[in-house]
């Protein structure tokens, strides 16, 4: 049985079951990841490097922050990267990431946020009891020392979302929870996310209201895998474009041998 869930977990459940199974389940441990989600972890690596300079007194130049984003990615490059659109090389994504951290430090320098936390991990029950507990990692957190918080997320993929999108995203909501659940001096949670490839920022915030929403829906799909696995369900596979980024072609009843995209 699987004793923390993640967002980021339920949602791969939502998207594809037989991923879901893959994973978290059966444990299947692959190697293998999209340059873009690889991209997307050298620039946080770089951009938490900054910040914990910050934190630390200290005020790194753009050159450094750079730099520190060139050694994350020189040290963690490996032979099964793979990048699906053809038409960009690894050249393309490697000076992309470069671009995105120089946008967000010109942005923000000299960077006086009111920064506590980088990096910060939760382990929580979404409702307060031990029979749903979580787990999540926060890019970023502020606190102005009276009570309003801001949670940061960092998203370096091509897409930004609209306001309208962001107002019903469930992954920094749920993270509310479990700074609202640590945390006694709670007045306001800001939801920040920073969508890098645009240099934009979309702010939200959710009402208790939604809050309870959130909290009943994800309890909801916890159940529903619950019972799945109890019941000896299939978790079937659910295909969609998404299946050209999947790494359990071989796993896949849907699909089989190695996946052609990567």
């Amino acid at each position: 049985m699987i004793e923390r869930f993640s967002y980021s977990s339920l949602e791969t459940y939502k998207k594809c079951p037989a991923q879901f199974r893959f994973r978290y389940i059966d444990k299947v441990i692959k190697r293998d990841e999209g340059i873009e989600a690889f991209m997307g972890k050298s620039v946080h690596e770089a951009l938490e490097y900054l910040y914990d300079e910050v934190l630390a007194s200290r005020l790194p130049f753009l050159d450094r922050v750079i730099e520190k984003y060139h050694e994350v990615w020189e040290s963690h490059w490996h032979d099964r990267i793979a990048i699906v659109r053809k038409e960009n090389s690894e050249k393309f994504y490697y000076e992309l990431g470069e671009r995105c951290i120089a946008a967000f430090y010109r942005t923000h320098s000299p960077f006086a946020e009111p920064v506590i936390g980088t990096e910060v991990e939760f382990i929580f029950s979404i409702d307060n009891s031990d029979d749903y507990m979580m787990k999540g990692i926060v890019d970023r957190i502020d606190h102005d020392g009276n009570g309003n918080y801001e949670i940061h997320d960092y998203k370096s993929g091509k897409r930004a979302m609209n306001q309208y999108n962001a107002d019903r995203d469930g992954q920094l909501a749920t993270y509310q929870v479990a700074l609202e659940q640590s945390k006694s001096d709670v007045s306001s949670v800001k939801l920040v996310w920073h969508f890098l490839q645009h240099n934009l920022e979309v702010h939200s915030a959710r009402t208790s209201a939604q809050i309870t929403q959130l909290v009943y829906q994800t309890k909801s799909r916890i159940d529903e895998i619950r019972g799945h696995i109890q019941n000896g369900g299939a978790f079937a596979p659910k295909e969609s474009i998404l299946c050209n980024w999947c790494y359990y072609w071989e796993e896949c009843s849907a699909k089989g041998g190695t996946n052609p995209y990567i």
